[in-house]
């Protein structure tokens, strides 16, 4: 064997412990360079730095699947409360048009007729004398009284022991009877359904009674064949 052999079969150069610690390794026993395939594993948990990193990794691994299962079940909730909060829809109604409608034609309103003038009837002295068309009543018109003779059939008051047969209203409503003789006189005809004026009274004739109503007082008298008012 040559001097050559007898160098490369020498042993192999132990590492001291700073050199070690320089490079990061701490308490590995030291290992010879050997020819031989086998060479020992090392167990990288037996490296304080090494083991510090892994758990390290393994804490920001756990960090981040938790942090993954919060969004992911934030994400399931948050779609849940979406799929249960109820859809608001606001409904417009549109007003149709109102149906055109036809022109209302509207009764013009009722005139009032204005009563009929009066026929002003013509004096013969102080008085105005009148009869109805039938002929059963006769009167005799002044400014205070209206007195009349009349056909009466039905019962009136007593007077010097007979029935009475005229009747007298004062234009304030006081009435009288007493008996008479008319005579023959020229009367004014009244027609039913006319009115007439003498002396400050109006004067309505009608088929069931003459009135006889003063203008001033509102006083007077309905007279026919079966008696007299006053009013």
């Amino acid at each position: 064997m040559s001097a050559e052999d007898d160098e490369d079969e020498q042993e192999p150069t132990r590492a001291s412990p700073t050199a070690l610690a320089e490079t990061g390794v701490v308490e590995i026993t030291p290992a010879a360079w050997s020819d031989s395939d086998e060479i020992d594993d090392i167990d990288p948990y037996e490296d304080p730095v090494r083991r510090n990193w892994l758990i390290s990794g393994a804490i920001f691994a756990a960090t981040a699947a938790v942090a993954g299962l919060a969004a992911g079940g934030a994400f399931v909730f948050l779609r849940q409360e979406r799929g249960k909060t109820p859809v608001t829809t606001s409904t417009v109604l549109i007003a149709s048009p109102p149906a055109p409608t036809s022109a209302v034609v509207l009764p013009p309103p009722p005139t009032q007729s204005r009563p009929p003038t009066p026929i002003e009837l013509s004096a013969t002295g102080d008085s105005v004398y009148v009869s109805t068309k039938s002929g059963k009543t006769a009167c005799q018109v002044t400014v205070n009284t209206v007195s009349c003779i009349v056909r009466f059939v039905g019962r009136t008051p007593i007077r010097y022991g007979v029935p009475t047969n005229v009747v007298m209203i004062t234009s304030g409503g006081i009435m009288d009877w007493t008996v008479g003789d008319g005579g023959q006189l020229q009367t004014h005809t009244l027609n039913y359904g006319t009115l007439y004026h003498a002396l400050g009274w109006t004067i309505t004739p009608t088929s069931e009674g003459t009135t006889f109503t003063n203008d001033a007082t509102g006083r007077g008298m309905s007279v026919n064949v079966d008696g007299a008012r006053a009013f």
